[in-house]
């Protein structure tokens, strides 16, 4: 939420919508908001449970499509990893073009640590939209993490597109470092490092990569 003024008026709707449904005066548009409003204050169960009842009460509501693509994220955040892929996989073969879906099916199989299937996964969906950072990014990151030598070119090519639209990304820049250290360019893969953590001065993960090249 970006104030509390703001999350004040989404908690006083929950509550005018719950007593709405609770007076038998609310359907699938009260619940579908009561789902947006609590995935705005980051309260992701609850979302998912509102999402879920109003899929199987109206399984024919006509926003349905982005009701379960919410309720995936929902899932997806609370760690409920399983149920989500189960879901994406029957949500992605009714819309294949969806690259949401398909960038959060890409999360749960790297989670689930099906590293192969998740660079698979992002490839398709930059077959899709070839300008999808996010999933160059990842495909970049994972190959120098999990990928050997022969690799890191591969890897290079998907980071330098991701670097060169945004320069100034933190994740880009440690993903860049992570390859440059993999591939022994210490110096390089430090700036790399130096420069995410100075645009994200708070991420402990990109200290501990720095940590690494000092050490």
């Amino acid at each position: 939420m970006k104030s509390e003024k703001n999350e004040k008026q989404v908690l006083e709707r929950i509550l005018t919508i719950k007593q709405m449904i609770q007076e038998g005066r609310g359907g699938p548009l009260e619940l579908h908001e009561l789902g947006i409003c609590y995935y705005l204050i980051e309260n992701f169960r609850s979302a998912s449970k509102f999402l879920a009842e109003l899929a199987g009460k109206y399984p024919d509501y006509v926003e349905i499509a982005s009701v379960q693509s919410l309720r995936c994220y929902c899932l997806v955040q609370e760690g409920e990893l399983l149920e989500a892929e189960l879901l994406l996989k029957e949500r992605i073969p009714r819309d294949p073009s969806n690259t949401t879906l398909l960038g959060l099916l890409a999360h749960v199989q790297e989670k689930t640590h099906r590293i192969q299937e998740a660079i698979a996964t992002h490839k398709r969906i930059i077959g899709i939209d070839p300008g999808n950072i996010n999933s160059r990014n990842s495909i970049g990151c994972l190959l120098a993490e999990h990928g050997t030598p022969a690799d890191y070119p591969e890897a290079m090519e998907h980071l330098r597109i991701a670097v060169s639209n945004k320069p100034e990304h933190p994740a880009y820049l440690d993903s860049l470092g992570i390859l440059l250290a993999r591939q022994g360019d210490r110096d390089r893969a430090r700036r790399a490092f130096v420069k995410a953590l100075s645009r994200s001065p708070a991420n402990t993960v990109i200290l501990d990569h720095l940590k690494d090249m000092i050490g």
